[in-house]
């Protein structure tokens, strides 16, 4: 009976440090085919991309070098993510977005280079120079102020805090820019995406979880408990023999 209450302990104690410590990542490499992503398009909204939320192509993926590819295929093509990266992602604000781009063909001038769309037509954006167009580029962006969002607002103003929470409530979609170069690129164009991840705060993309203080505490307590059960079941044993 005591071995069956300190088991029962034991279990009720895991899983509350385990729950505290749950990692939130959505991740895409690619390895094997293109995980529910496809192509997307950017409009321009006067100078202001705008994301077509209504629109849906195919996207091609490199099975060797496991990453997804496409060509200029539309007039601004991009990646345009899988249904995983949508919904209510408030957990993520804090966390970040990373992945690794390349494209064979740019004009060396920024363009928007991530965005991502909310309810009412709410969107953020980053631009910056174009990724390398012989290998993978590695981009990182808090889902926060700091990493300097601009919002497709008439004005262009600075995405604030509010703003970044208001998009991830209720995302919509992600779209990567592949197509940095102006102009029809007669199918030469191959722009590649790969190790996409979305993270909150207190999650990594390598390592997957950074439990909490408080959690690691309880873990610890199992430890001590489950020791103690073991000290007490070898103690009952000799007092048998």
């Amino acid at each position: 009976m005591k071995k069956n209450l300190v088991a029962a302990v034991i279990a009720a104690v895991l899983s509350v440090a385990l729950g505290g410590a749950s990692a939130a990542v959505v991740r895409s490499d690619f390895n094997l085919d293109a995980e529910g992503w496809a192509t997307g398009k950017i409009n321009l909204s006067g100078l202001l991309p705008a994301v077509d939320d209504a629109f849906t192509g195919a996207v091609g993926h490199d099975p060797i070098a496991g990453t997804l590819r496409t060509g200029d295929l539309y007039p601004w093509t991009t990646f345009r993510s899988s249904a995983a990266y949508s919904g209510d992602k408030s957990a993520y604000f804090g966390g970040s977005i990373s992945y690794d781009l390349q494209d064979s063909q740019n004009d060396g001038n920024p363009f928007p280079n991530i965005a991502i769309l909310g309810d009412a037509g709410r969107m953020i954006f980053i631009a910056t120079p174009p990724p390398a167009t012989g290998s993978l580029t590695h981009y990182d962006f808090a889902l926060d102020t700091s990493a300097g969002w601009w919002t497709n607002n008439p004005f262009a103003l600075v995405a604030t805090d509010a703003y970044i929470q208001a998009v991830l409530a209720n995302v919509h979609g992600i779209w990567i820019n592949a197509d940095w170069k102006t102009g029809d690129d007669q199918g030469n164009d191959d722009s590649r995406l790969d190790n996409v991840c979305l993270r909150d705060a207190r999650s990594s993309c390598t390592v997957g979880l950074i439990p909490e203080p408080a959690a690691l505490t309880l873990f610890g307590l199992a430890i001590g408990l489950l020791g103690l059960s073991r000290s007490d079941s070898r103690a009952a044993a000799r007092r048998q023999r």
